[in-house]
């Protein structure tokens, strides 16, 4: 018999971390954290499982299949923005790849369920993208849906998985013999950079922000590669966290979206 349990991947990220926490906090019993890493001491307690395995393990992903009925999946596995542009390969094969892997097993998880199951996945300003600074002038405030032409492999990454998402979620083989059924309900929220109290984030374009942040507080100098008028949308890691919990929260009935930005 399968065990009930909700999947988060990703889970040793300061997300991941942070998002267990907060649900450990709301008396969540049954999580199921994976991650390539060993999750870290503080939150081991809070797990009914840990996975330490690859999402691009298909074999890894069938068994999780068959050993637990999933309500709810949270996938916070990525490669982050700068090595994205390092290894863009890598990018697409852990970003697009294992988001198809993981939307194919909430797929299954429904039909075998005959339910929708809710699936999280962060997104990034990063899908938005303006050629140069006076395109960025002439555009001032712009749209949700505007200007989304990312010029990252993250940004396109993020951006591709956002219509991943729809598609499984509304269309899915909507051409087949079959009538059509939803099973997956996929939200996302397009974050800015966050900042963390407790961890100083790897890989990101926006990590010079933390970095001086946590180099004030230990009284060390810093030596930031930015121009000093720039500007950037941040937010605090527990206002994320809480984000993520309200949209998980609401009826799927008083969503007039899918996928939302947030400041």
């Amino acid at each position: 018999m399968r065990k009930p349990a909700t999947l988060i991947t990703g889970a040793n990220g300061e997300m991941g971390q942070g998002l267990i926490t907060a649900l450990h906090e709301k008396n969540y019993k049954k999580i199921v954290a994976m991650d390539l890493n060993p999750l870290d001491d503080s939150i081991t307690s809070y797990c009914s499982e840990e996975i330490i395995g690859n999402i691009l393990d298909v074999d890894l992903i069938d068994q999780l299949n068959g050993e637990y009925e999933f309500d709810t999946i949270y996938h916070l596995a990525a490669l982050l923005s700068t090595r994205a542009e390092f290894s863009p390969q890598s990018a697409h094969d852990v970003n697009v790849g294992g988001t198809m892997n993981l939307l194919n097993l909430a797929l299954e998880q429904g039909r075998s369920q005959g339910k929708q199951i809710k699936f999280f996945f962060p997104s990034s300003i990063a899908v938005y993208g303006l050629k140069n600074l006076e395109e960025k002038e002439f555009a001032g405030a712009i749209k949700e849906n505007s200007y989304r032409n990312p010029s990252t492999m993250y940004g396109c990454n993020k951006l591709y998985c956002e219509h991943l998402g729809n598609y499984y979620s509304n269309h899915y083989q909507r051409l087949g013999a079959e009538k059509y059924h939803s099973y997956i309900d996929f939200r996302s929220i397009r974050f800015p950079g966050i900042i963390s109290s407790k961890t100083i984030p790897t890989a990101g374009t926006s990590d010079y922000i933390p970095e001086m942040l946590h180099s004030a507080a230990q009284g060390k100098p810093y030596s930031c590669f930015v121009r000093e008028n720039t500007q950037i949308p941040f937010m605090t890691m527990p206002d994320a966290i809480g984000a993520i919990i309200q949209i998980m929260g609401v009826p799927r009935r008083n969503l007039s979206q899918s996928v939302y930005n947030i400041r």
